[in-house]
């Protein structure tokens, strides 16, 4: 799995200046439409026959500062937004500026809009109700960036991964798996296949190689990756989440209500969890297969 450094690390294409304007203007049609349907921090109670248009001027203040924001950190520090020099870490750096800079202005606004004094607690307990209603725009475009940049990690460790191996050998039944991407396929030697994992929107694949336990990845339901190998072998889903090669030499271990399988000749690749419906149709195969 790629790791937490990395992925703050990686280097990002750096949003241009129509894609940046863009989100933020989206941003503050989502702020606007919180303040303005959900009413929350006592909105609901404030009577004014220009309400809303009061209302959309917090979210007009979000592409306004992205503005100011971008084309300051442009004129200051010329190779900020450089293709090589944008990582997920400046992007987030960025964000937490945009959004202090946003409540600041938010928050003179309100004082000229609708009046009252300036004063660090109004200011302070404004930042926690400001904060609150932008979270979630904000939050939804910070996630979907992160899973995006994570999905690209993935897939380029996946295509390293695969330059690095070893073409398989003439004579061997191969197995051809598609993954949900187009361009992710792996053509696998079907008798080094030991099992398959589910994990989250990946498929891990573990494989026996020179006796050694080797794993990759595919992007997947197990669901779809089992029906590609139900006419390639012994493939057998034993558990919600894994999916094993029958041909190996296997030991059916542990006691109601927990079982799993061994693999005597790969102990390094752990026990494989059984559901209970599964261990009776485990024991016929394990019967009859040759001693």
């Amino acid at each position: 799995m790629v790791s937490k450094v990395n992925l703050l690390n990686a280097a990002l294409d750096p949003p241009s200046r129509g894609t940046l304007y863009r989100q933020a203007v989206y941003i503050g049609a989502g702020i606007f439409a919180v303040l303005a349907v959900f009413q929350p921090f006592g909105t609901y109670i404030f009577e004014h026959e220009l309400k809303y248009l009061i209302l959309a001027g917090y979210g007009l203040l979000v592409p306004l500062t992205a503005f100011v924001l971008r084309e300051s950190a442009s004129l200051f520090w010329t190779d900020f937004f450089a293709l090589g020099r944008w990582t997920f870490r400046r992007e987030l750096i960025f964000s937490g500026i945009f959004l202090l800079i946003s409540v600041a202005l938010s928050y003179v606004y309100q004082r000229l809009a609708i009046g009252g004094r300036f004063s660090l607690i109004g200011f302070l307990s404004f930042v926690s109700y400001a904060v609150a209603t932008a979270i979630l725009p904000m939050g939804f475009f910070l996630a979907w960036r992160f899973f995006d940049l994570k999905n690209r990690l993935l897939t380029r460790e996946f295509t390293e991964k695969m330059a690095q191996m070893p073409a398989p050998p003439a004579g061997e039944e191969l197995v051809l798996l598609q993954g949900e991407n187009k361009h992710e396929k792996l053509t696998l030697v079907r008798a080094e296949m030991l099992f398959l994992r589910a994990a989250d929107n990946y498929v891990e694949i573990f494989l026996l190689k020179n006796g050694q336990t080797q794993r990759l990845m595919l992007r997947g339901a197990l669901s779809n990756i089992f029906l590609q190998l139900e006419k390639a072998g012994e493939f057998r889903q034993v558990h919600r989440s894994f999916v094993v090669n029958f041909d190996h030499t296997i030991r059916l271990e542990g006691k109601s209500p927990t079982y799993f399988l061994v693999f005597e000749q790969a102990p390094d690749a752990g026990e494989i969890p059984v559901s209970r419906s599964a261990v009776a149709d485990i024991r016929i195969r394990l019967a009859a297969k040759p001693r």
